[in-house]
Protein backbone atom coordinates (compact mmCIF):
# COMPACT_ATOMS: atom_id res chain seq x y z
CA UNK A 1 0.00 0.00 0.00
CA UNK A 2 1.22 3.21 -1.01
CA UNK A 3 2.37 5.70 2.05
CA UNK A 4 0.30 8.28 0.75
CA UNK A 5 -3.13 5.98 1.78
CA UNK A 6 -1.45 4.82 4.99
CA UNK A 7 -0.38 8.11 6.53
CA UNK A 8 -3.42 9.41 5.23
CA UNK A 9 -5.71 9.18 8.23
CA UNK A 10 -2.84 10.12 10.61
CA UNK A 11 -2.13 12.80 9.06
CA UNK A 12 -5.80 14.46 9.01
CA UNK A 13 -5.72 14.09 12.99
CA UNK A 14 -2.79 15.44 13.03
CA UNK A 15 -3.61 18.36 11.21
CA UNK A 16 -6.69 18.46 13.56
CA UNK A 17 -4.80 18.16 16.66
CA UNK A 18 -1.93 20.52 15.74
CA UNK A 19 -4.82 23.60 15.58
CA UNK A 20 -5.30 23.19 18.57
CA UNK A 21 -1.65 23.61 19.95
CA UNK A 22 -0.84 27.10 22.21
CA UNK A 23 0.56 29.76 20.10
CA UNK A 24 4.23 31.07 21.76
CA UNK A 25 2.13 34.41 22.67
CA UNK A 26 -0.52 32.26 24.38
CA UNK A 27 2.49 30.65 26.71
CA UNK A 28 4.33 33.83 27.36
CA UNK A 29 1.30 35.40 28.05
CA UNK A 30 0.09 32.07 30.43
CA UNK A 31 3.39 32.69 32.14
CA UNK A 32 2.41 36.57 32.99
CA UNK A 33 -0.06 35.00 35.36
CA UNK A 34 -0.78 36.29 38.82
CA UNK A 35 -1.22 32.91 40.40
CA UNK A 36 -2.87 29.50 39.46
CA UNK A 37 -6.61 30.65 39.28
CA UNK A 38 -5.73 33.06 36.30
CA UNK A 39 -3.59 30.27 34.81
CA UNK A 40 -6.75 28.00 34.39
CA UNK A 41 -8.87 30.49 33.91
CA UNK A 42 -7.33 30.78 30.79
CA UNK A 43 -6.98 27.74 29.67
CA UNK A 44 -10.47 27.57 29.79
CA UNK A 45 -11.12 28.10 26.05
CA UNK A 46 -8.27 26.06 24.84
CA UNK A 47 -7.48 22.09 24.32
CA UNK A 48 -6.94 21.43 27.93
CA UNK A 49 -10.52 22.90 28.76
CA UNK A 50 -11.92 19.13 29.83
CA UNK A 51 -8.93 18.26 31.69
CA UNK A 52 -8.59 21.15 33.75
CA UNK A 53 -12.74 21.59 34.68
CA UNK A 54 -12.44 18.08 35.99
CA UNK A 55 -9.89 19.11 39.09
CA UNK A 56 -11.57 19.43 42.16
CA UNK A 57 -10.76 22.01 44.81
CA UNK A 58 -8.18 23.81 46.43
CA UNK A 59 -6.26 24.30 42.59
CA UNK A 60 -2.38 23.15 43.09
CA UNK A 61 0.36 22.82 40.29
CA UNK A 62 0.46 19.14 40.40
CA UNK A 63 -2.98 18.82 39.87
CA UNK A 64 -2.81 21.35 36.72
CA UNK A 65 0.55 19.33 35.59
CA UNK A 66 -1.59 16.16 36.13
CA UNK A 67 -4.11 17.90 33.70
CA UNK A 68 -2.11 18.64 31.10
CA UNK A 69 -0.20 15.03 31.04
CA UNK A 70 -4.21 14.00 30.50
CA UNK A 71 -4.67 15.94 27.16
CA UNK A 72 -0.99 14.62 26.38
CA UNK A 73 -1.91 11.01 26.76
CA UNK A 74 -5.53 11.62 25.05
CA UNK A 75 -3.30 12.92 22.11
CA UNK A 76 -0.98 10.16 22.39
CA UNK A 77 -4.21 7.93 21.89
CA UNK A 78 -6.03 10.04 19.14
CA UNK A 79 -2.44 9.60 16.73
CA UNK A 80 -2.18 5.65 17.22
CA UNK A 81 -5.39 5.05 16.27
CA UNK A 82 -5.17 6.49 13.20
CA UNK A 83 -1.24 5.26 12.35
CA UNK A 84 -0.04 2.81 10.16
CA UNK A 85 0.10 -0.37 11.65
CA UNK A 86 3.96 -0.76 10.76
CA UNK A 87 4.91 2.84 13.28
CA UNK A 88 2.62 2.06 16.06
CA UNK A 89 5.25 -0.15 17.83
CA UNK A 90 7.14 2.73 17.33
CA UNK A 91 4.79 5.67 18.53
CA UNK A 92 3.62 3.46 21.02
CA UNK A 93 7.37 3.94 22.74
CA UNK A 94 5.97 7.27 24.19
CA UNK A 95 2.87 5.12 25.90
CA UNK A 96 5.51 2.57 27.35
CA UNK A 97 8.07 5.55 28.45
CA UNK A 98 4.76 6.59 30.77
CA UNK A 99 4.16 3.06 31.70
CA UNK A 100 7.85 2.54 33.28
CA UNK A 101 7.21 5.99 34.81
CA UNK A 102 4.17 4.11 36.84
CA UNK A 103 6.24 1.19 37.87
CA UNK A 104 9.17 3.39 38.94
CA UNK A 105 6.30 5.27 41.42
CA UNK A 106 4.93 2.51 42.59
CA UNK A 107 8.12 1.03 43.68
CA UNK A 108 9.04 4.07 45.33
CA UNK A 109 5.99 4.66 47.26
CA UNK A 110 5.73 1.16 48.24
CA UNK A 111 9.39 1.52 49.91
CA UNK A 112 7.51 4.50 51.29
CA UNK A 113 5.27 2.83 53.15
CA UNK A 114 2.02 5.00 50.93
CA UNK A 115 -1.30 2.98 50.72
CA UNK A 116 -2.70 1.86 47.73
CA UNK A 117 -5.46 4.81 47.07
CA UNK A 118 -2.00 7.31 46.84
CA UNK A 119 -0.30 4.94 44.36
CA UNK A 120 -3.28 4.46 42.15
CA UNK A 121 -3.86 8.23 42.03
CA UNK A 122 -0.48 8.82 40.24
CA UNK A 123 -1.49 6.44 37.93
CA UNK A 124 -2.71 7.66 34.35
CA UNK A 125 -4.80 4.24 33.32
CA UNK A 126 -5.69 4.73 30.30
CA UNK A 127 -1.93 4.11 29.34
CA UNK A 128 -2.57 1.12 30.89
CA UNK A 129 -6.19 0.34 29.37
CA UNK A 130 -4.07 0.70 26.00
CA UNK A 131 -0.94 -1.67 27.63
CA UNK A 132 -3.23 -4.24 28.48
CA UNK A 133 -1.52 -3.70 31.89
CA UNK A 134 -4.71 -1.92 34.11
CA UNK A 135 -4.98 -5.55 36.34
CA UNK A 136 -1.64 -5.95 36.99
CA UNK A 137 -0.88 -2.34 37.75
CA UNK A 138 -3.76 -2.32 40.45
CA UNK A 139 -2.27 -5.40 41.61
CA UNK A 140 0.97 -3.65 42.05
CA UNK A 141 -0.80 -0.97 44.45
CA UNK A 142 -1.47 -3.43 46.37
CA UNK A 143 1.59 -4.90 47.58
CA UNK A 144 3.25 -3.68 50.33
CA UNK A 145 6.54 -4.72 50.04
CA UNK A 146 9.21 -4.09 46.73
CA UNK A 147 9.39 -7.46 46.35
CA UNK A 148 5.55 -8.56 46.06
CA UNK A 149 5.21 -5.48 43.40
CA UNK A 150 8.05 -7.31 41.62
CA UNK A 151 5.84 -10.18 41.52
CA UNK A 152 3.19 -8.58 40.61
CA UNK A 153 4.70 -7.98 36.67
CA UNK A 154 6.06 -11.97 36.36
CA UNK A 155 5.15 -13.33 33.02
CA UNK A 156 5.13 -9.53 31.69
CA UNK A 157 8.38 -8.50 29.56
CA UNK A 158 9.58 -6.25 32.48
CA UNK A 159 9.88 -9.38 35.11
CA UNK A 160 13.53 -10.07 34.04
CA UNK A 161 14.87 -6.37 34.22
CA UNK A 162 12.62 -5.92 37.60
CA UNK A 163 14.33 -9.21 39.33
CA UNK A 164 17.62 -8.04 38.42
CA UNK A 165 16.96 -4.42 40.02
CA UNK A 166 15.66 -6.20 43.11
CA UNK A 167 18.56 -7.86 43.39
CA UNK A 168 20.64 -4.89 43.80
CA UNK A 169 17.91 -3.45 45.85
CA UNK A 170 18.07 -5.71 48.85
CA UNK A 171 21.68 -5.30 48.46
CA UNK A 172 21.52 -1.45 49.08
CA UNK A 173 18.05 -0.51 50.11
CA UNK A 174 17.92 2.33 47.16
CA UNK A 175 15.22 1.89 44.43
CA UNK A 176 17.53 4.18 42.62
CA UNK A 177 18.99 0.47 41.30
CA UNK A 178 15.25 0.72 39.64
CA UNK A 179 15.53 4.07 38.25
CA UNK A 180 18.46 2.60 36.15
CA UNK A 181 17.87 -0.84 35.14
CA UNK A 182 14.32 -0.03 33.83
CA UNK A 183 15.68 3.10 32.39
CA UNK A 184 18.17 0.96 30.04
CA UNK A 185 15.37 -1.25 29.37
CA UNK A 186 13.31 1.25 28.17
CA UNK A 187 16.55 2.70 25.63
CA UNK A 188 16.71 -0.51 24.47
CA UNK A 189 13.33 -1.25 23.68
CA UNK A 190 13.67 2.07 21.46
CA UNK A 191 16.59 0.57 19.63
CA UNK A 192 15.04 -2.43 19.11
CA UNK A 193 11.67 -0.58 17.70
CA UNK A 194 13.74 1.63 15.92
CA UNK A 195 15.60 -1.62 13.78
CA UNK A 196 11.93 -2.55 13.49
CA UNK A 197 11.40 -0.14 11.28
CA UNK A 198 11.86 -0.06 7.49
CA UNK A 199 15.54 1.66 6.19
CA UNK A 200 13.52 4.57 5.25
CA UNK A 201 11.00 5.03 7.87
CA UNK A 202 14.76 4.81 10.15
CA UNK A 203 16.05 8.03 8.35
CA UNK A 204 12.87 9.83 9.57
CA UNK A 205 12.81 8.54 12.87
CA UNK A 206 16.26 8.72 13.28
CA UNK A 207 17.08 12.35 14.93
CA UNK A 208 14.60 11.67 17.92
CA UNK A 209 15.38 8.30 18.47
CA UNK A 210 19.52 8.98 18.26
CA UNK A 211 18.89 11.92 20.45
CA UNK A 212 16.89 10.47 23.01
CA UNK A 213 18.80 7.66 23.80
CA UNK A 214 22.69 8.70 22.83
CA UNK A 215 21.55 12.19 25.16
CA UNK A 216 20.41 9.76 27.70
CA UNK A 217 23.87 7.78 27.75
CA UNK A 218 25.74 10.51 27.66
CA UNK A 219 23.89 12.58 30.46
CA UNK A 220 24.46 8.98 32.75
CA UNK A 221 27.76 8.55 32.23
CA UNK A 222 28.46 12.28 33.22
CA UNK A 223 25.80 11.69 36.31
CA UNK A 224 27.73 8.40 37.10
CA UNK A 225 31.16 10.33 37.24
CA UNK A 226 29.45 13.01 39.52
CA UNK A 227 28.44 10.14 41.59
CA UNK A 228 31.37 8.09 41.69
CA UNK A 229 29.96 5.11 40.19
CA UNK A 230 32.25 2.73 39.16
CA UNK A 231 32.60 2.04 35.33
CA UNK A 232 31.65 -1.69 35.55
CA UNK A 233 28.04 -0.20 37.41
CA UNK A 234 28.05 2.19 34.46
CA UNK A 235 28.66 -0.12 31.77
CA UNK A 236 25.54 -2.65 33.57
CA UNK A 237 23.16 0.85 33.55
CA UNK A 238 23.58 2.46 29.73
CA UNK A 239 21.74 0.88 26.99
CA UNK A 240 23.21 -1.75 25.05
CA UNK A 241 23.41 0.13 22.03
CA UNK A 242 24.23 3.41 20.24
CA UNK A 243 22.80 5.43 17.20
CA UNK A 244 25.52 8.11 16.84
CA UNK A 245 28.36 7.09 19.60
CA UNK A 246 30.88 4.51 18.62
CA UNK A 247 31.35 1.36 21.09
CA UNK A 248 35.57 2.87 21.52
CA UNK A 249 33.86 6.35 22.21
CA UNK A 250 31.21 5.02 24.94
CA UNK A 251 33.56 2.49 26.71
CA UNK A 252 36.60 5.64 26.88
CA UNK A 253 33.77 7.96 28.69
CA UNK A 254 32.91 5.22 31.23
CA UNK A 255 36.53 4.57 31.56
CA UNK A 256 37.15 7.85 32.41
CA UNK A 257 38.86 9.05 35.71
CA UNK A 258 36.72 11.61 36.38
CA UNK A 259 33.48 13.99 35.36
CA UNK A 260 36.23 16.74 33.62
CA UNK A 261 37.80 13.87 31.51
CA UNK A 262 34.71 12.32 30.80
CA UNK A 263 33.27 15.74 29.71
CA UNK A 264 35.74 16.56 27.92
CA UNK A 265 34.92 13.71 25.64
CA UNK A 266 31.54 14.29 25.33
CA UNK A 267 32.31 17.27 23.78
CA UNK A 268 34.53 15.42 20.94
CA UNK A 269 31.07 14.13 19.88
CA UNK A 270 28.20 14.36 17.53
CA UNK A 271 26.15 15.50 20.69
CA UNK A 272 28.96 17.87 22.21
CA UNK A 273 27.19 21.45 21.07
CA UNK A 274 24.66 20.30 23.78
CA UNK A 275 26.85 19.99 26.61
CA UNK A 276 28.02 23.86 27.41
CA UNK A 277 29.65 24.58 30.98
CA UNK A 278 27.10 26.02 33.45
CA UNK A 279 28.24 27.43 37.23
CA UNK A 280 28.68 23.78 38.73
CA UNK A 281 28.85 20.11 37.17
CA UNK A 282 25.14 19.59 38.01
CA UNK A 283 23.85 22.50 36.34
CA UNK A 284 26.22 21.86 33.30
CA UNK A 285 24.34 18.06 33.21
CA UNK A 286 20.74 19.79 33.65
CA UNK A 287 21.37 22.51 30.64
CA UNK A 288 22.49 19.57 28.38
CA UNK A 289 19.23 17.80 29.29
CA UNK A 290 17.18 20.91 28.35
CA UNK A 291 19.33 21.88 25.20
CA UNK A 292 18.60 18.23 23.56
CA UNK A 293 14.91 18.06 24.33
CA UNK A 294 15.18 21.84 22.45
CA UNK A 295 16.91 20.62 19.94
CA UNK A 296 14.52 17.72 19.57
CA UNK A 297 11.48 20.58 19.67
CA UNK A 298 13.03 22.47 17.11
CA UNK A 299 13.97 19.50 14.64
CA UNK A 300 9.69 18.52 15.05
CA UNK A 301 8.98 22.26 14.38
CA UNK A 302 11.19 22.59 11.35
CA UNK A 303 9.82 18.96 10.02
CA UNK A 304 6.44 20.31 10.37
CA UNK A 305 7.40 21.90 6.84
CA UNK A 306 9.27 19.45 5.16
CA UNK A 307 7.61 16.07 6.32
CA UNK A 308 4.47 14.50 5.45
CA UNK A 309 3.52 11.16 4.37
CA UNK A 310 6.21 8.99 6.87
CA UNK A 311 6.64 8.29 10.30
CA UNK A 312 8.23 12.18 11.49
CA UNK A 313 4.99 13.57 11.05
CA UNK A 314 3.37 11.98 14.00
CA UNK A 315 6.93 11.92 15.91
CA UNK A 316 6.75 15.98 14.87
CA UNK A 317 3.43 16.36 16.85
CA UNK A 318 3.90 14.43 19.40
CA UNK A 319 7.61 16.41 20.44
CA UNK A 320 5.73 19.43 19.52
CA UNK A 321 2.73 18.43 21.72
CA UNK A 322 5.38 17.24 24.74
CA UNK A 323 7.23 20.39 24.90
CA UNK A 324 3.45 22.08 24.87
CA UNK A 325 2.98 20.31 28.21
CA UNK A 326 6.59 20.84 29.58
CA UNK A 327 5.99 24.34 29.24
CA UNK A 328 2.60 24.34 30.63
CA UNK A 329 4.11 22.80 33.66
CA UNK A 330 7.06 24.69 34.00
CA UNK A 331 5.13 27.99 34.40
CA UNK A 332 2.74 26.48 36.22
CA UNK A 333 5.19 25.88 39.11
CA UNK A 334 6.48 29.17 38.29
CA UNK A 335 3.35 31.02 38.90
CA UNK A 336 2.86 28.46 42.32
CA UNK A 337 6.36 30.06 43.17
CA UNK A 338 5.81 33.45 42.63
CA UNK A 339 8.43 33.91 40.16
CA UNK A 340 8.55 36.33 37.52
CA UNK A 341 7.75 36.14 34.62
CA UNK A 342 11.06 36.33 32.55
CA UNK A 343 12.90 33.90 35.27
CA UNK A 344 9.85 31.75 34.35
CA UNK A 345 10.12 32.29 30.40
CA UNK A 346 13.92 31.20 30.94
CA UNK A 347 12.53 27.28 31.74
CA UNK A 348 10.49 27.04 28.87
CA UNK A 349 11.33 25.50 25.44
CA UNK A 350 10.23 28.03 23.28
Amino acid sequence: MPKTIQYAPVLAKIGAERSKLLTETKVKTLSESKNLSEVASQLRETTYQEQVARITPPLSGSKLERAYNENLIDAYLKILAYAPKHAIQFLGLYLLRLEIEHIKSLIKATSAKLTAEDKLAKIFFPVEDYLGHHAIIEEAAKASTVAAVVHAFKGTHYYCTLTAALKSYEETASTSSFDFYIDKYYYDTVYENYKALSGSEQKHADFYASHESDGFTLVTILRGKLLGIDPNRLRLIIPECQFSLPEKRVEALVSAVDFEAALKIVLETPYGKYFNRGQNKHETISNAEKTLKKAVFEHAQASVITETFNIEMPLAFINQKEAEVHNLAALTLGVEASLKPENIRNLLLL
